[in-house]
């Protein structure tokens, strides 16, 4: 599998939207990003080969493919709650079977379905082995310290915040939990619900990168607050965030979850 034919064939097909319109320019760039992650976490973890490295890669970039359908064409939304994943999938192994110009060897079609799939989805996919999983933890951290960019470099949320999290989302928070986007109701809570991602990441190594990123710190100063007692709560919560994240990456093992 060779990286310039995914690039190539990647191209290709985002060549029929129009990057001037919607948000087609940011999902572009979201792909490439998520690309360059999913490669990075994935080749430093010691549980690749080379050529699986560059499945990651591919598994990043594809994976909101789904986003480029026709339906959507030129009118995308970051903020469409719709999953997009099975789309995603369509299109690579059923309706354009992209997959297929990109590659004839069939061994790694499950791994990216399944990676593809679950990417959005809490939890881990249950009965498949230690490696399949990787494939998919390397997705997932991958999304959440990409997360953190999107809405800092192209705020599809309203960053003025004017009120405090509720309680079933600020609970959930101090449990260290990943907030359920169900309990969500205000612009705050939105804003809580991107930063428990930090609870969900598996990996040191993707711990660092949010460190390294100053992800939290990034998202915090980018709020928009008139309020003290808001601001204040929202640094605190950064301030939390940050230690969390140091704890992680001072940890001798990482627990697959």
């Amino acid at each position: 599998m060779r990286e310039t034919k995914i690039m190539k064939v990647f191209e290709r097909y985002i060549k029929n939207f129009d990057m001037n319109k919607g948000n087609v320019k940011a999902m572009y760039f979201h792909s490439i990003k998520m690309m360059e992650l999913c490669k990075d976490i994935a080749s430093n973890l010691g549980v690749f080969t080379d050529e699986e490295v560059i499945v990651c890669g591919l598994i990043g970039l594809f994976h909101d493919i789904g986003m480029f359908s026709n339906k959507f064409k030129n009118c995308l939304t970051l903020e469409d709650n719709t999953d997009k994943s099975k789309e995603s999938i369509e299109i690579l192994f059923e309706n354009e079977k992209l997959i297929r110009d990109i590659t004839d060897d069939k061994s790694y079609d499950d791994i990216i379905k399944i990676a593809i799939y679950c990417q959005n989805k809490n939890g881990l996919p249950k009965g498949f082995d230690n490696k399949v999983l990787h494939f998919c933890m390397v997705i997932k951290d991958a999304h959440v310290i990409e997360n953190f960019r999107m809405v800092i470099n192209y705020p599809y949320m309203d960053m003025h915040i004017d009120n405090f999290p509720n309680d079933l989302v600020y609970n959930d928070f101090k449990k260290y939990r990943v907030i359920n986007s169900k309990v969500s109701d205000n612009d705050a809570d939105k804003i809580l619900e991107v930063m428990s991602l930090v609870f969900g990441v598996h990996y040191k190594y993707s711990y660092a990168l949010l460190k390294e990123e100053a992800c939290v710190n990034k998202l915090v100063s980018a709020l928009k607050i008139s309020n003290k007692n808001i601001n204040k709560f929202f640094y605190q919560v950064g301030t939390v965030l940050n230690a969390y994240i140091e704890k992680k990456i001072g940890m001798t093992m990482v627990e697959t979850r």
